[in-house]
C-alpha cells in the first residue's frame, strides 16, 4: 500500500452529527461552530454557498458536494442574498436526523455531515489539502461517489437502523471525496503531498508508512530514496515542511490516538508503533500531543459518551 493511500486509509470520522435539511425557499443558514470538519450534499434543488474560500457566492445543484476541511463559517440558502439563521437555532426542530424549515416556495434536500477526525494532525492529509473542496455533479468523478451520494441520501431518510449505515456512508464518502480531489487536481509545492509527488522521497515515505514500528535512521530512509543524507534530509524538510524523524514521530503518534481510542494497552500500542518501552512512548506522546496517553484515553471515552460537541 503505497503512501497516499495509507494516508486516506487513516481518515475515519468521530463524534459525527448527521442532519438531513428539508427546506423551502424562503430559508438561510449558517455554519460557524470551527472545530469540526464539514461534508455537505444537495441531494435534491439548488442553493448558494457563501464562504470566505471563494470570492463570489457559489451556485450548487442536485448531486454537487462539498468539503470544508478548517472549519470556516460557511452559509447555504435559496438566493445568494437570502437571510440566514444560526444552525444551532434550528435545533429545537430536529427530528432524530430531520430539520425542516423555511417558508412556502421550492423546496431543496441538503444532507449535512460534521465531523471530527480521528486523525488530525498537521502533517497527516487534511494538513496538505485546501481548506474547501467543491466536487462537482458533472465530470469525471466516479461511480463509487454518485452510488455513495444515492446511497446516503436513501438512508438518511431515517429507517429502522439507518445510523451505522449513514456513518459508514458518510465515511466511505468523505474519503472518496478526498481521493478525487487528489486525483483531479495538481498536487501542492510544499506538504506531504508534495513529498508524495517526488519520486524519491516517496520511496521513503512508503518504507515509513509500512513499517511504523522499525527504528529508522535517516541514513537508512535516505538509502531508499537513492540520495545522501544531507541531500535528503534537506530536500525533505523543504518538501514535507518538517524533518524526516520528525514527521515519522508525528505519523506515529497519529496511529497511537486511533490504538488508544480502540482500548489497545499501552505497551501493545507502544510496540506496534516503534517504541521499545512505554517511558519513552509516553515522552513521545506527551510531547505531540500535548496530553499523556492515560489522558488522552480518558478524553476520547468521556468525548464518546457524550456524543462530543457537534454542529451542522
Amino acid at each position: 500500500m503505497d503512501s497516499l493511500s495509507r494516508l486516506i486509509g487513516s481518515l475515519r470520522i468521530e463524534n459525527a452529527l448527521y442532519t438531513r435539511f428539508e427546506v423551502t425557499a424562503p430559508w438561510g443558514h449558517r455554519v460557524t461552530h470551527r472545530g469540526q470538519v464539514k461534508l455537505v450534499l444537495v441531494a435534491r434543488g439548488t442553493c448558494w454557498l457563501r464562504t470566505a474560500a471563494l470570492p463570489s457566492p457559489l451556485e450548487l445543484h442536485t448531486g454537487d458536494l462539498f468539503l470544508v476541511l478548517d472549519g470556516a463559517p460557511y452559509s447555504v440558502s435559496d438566493r445568494a442574498t437570502s437571510r440566514c439563521v444560526d444552525c444551532a437555532d434550528l435545533e429545537p426542530r430536529r427530528e432524530e436526523l430531520l430539520i425542516r424549515y423555511g417558508g412556502d416556495g421550492a423546496g431543496i434536500t441538503l444532507v449535512s455531515v460534521a465531523m471530527e477526525l480521528a486523525e488530525d494532525d498537521t502533517s497527516g492529509l487534511v494538513g496538505a489539502l485546501p481548506p474547501f473542496i467543491h466536487v462537482r455533479r458533472e465530470g469525471d468523478r466516479g461511480d463509487s461517489i454518485h452510488a455513495l451520494t444515492e446511497l446516503l441520501r436513501d438512508e438518511m431518510r431515517g429507517d429502522l437502523g439507518s445510523l451505522p449505515i449513514v456513518r459508514r456512508l458518510a465515511e466511505a464518502l468523505f474519503i472518496s471525496a478526498v481521493r478525487y480531489y487528489v486525483r483531479q487536481n495538481e498536487l501542492p509545492k510544499h506538504g506531504v503531498l508534495a513529498a508524495i509527488a517526488d519520486t524519491r522521497l516517496r520511496r521513503a515515505l512508503d518504507a515509513m508508512h509500512d513499517d511504523m514500528a522499525h527504528a529508522w535512521t535517516v541514513e537508512e530512509l535516505a538509502s531508499r530514496a537513492g540520495m545522501s543524507r544531507a541531500s535528503f534530509a534537506s530536500k525533505f524538510r523543504a518538501t514535507a515542511g518538517v524533518p524526516p524523524l520528525e514527521y515519522l514521530t508525528e505519523r506515529r503518534i497519529g496511529a497511537a490516538r486511533a490504538l488508544l481510542g480502540e482500548g489497545v494497552t499501552l505497551a501493545e500500542v507502544a510496540s506496534r508503533v516503534g517504541y521499545d518501552s512505554t517511558v519513552s512512548f509516553a515522552r513521545a506522546f506527551r510531547r505531540v500531543a500535548q496530553v499523556t496517553p492515560g489522558a488522552f484515553r480518558r478524553q476520547a471515552r468521556r468525548s464518546v459518551a457524550s456524543g462530543g460537541r457537534q454542529d451542522h
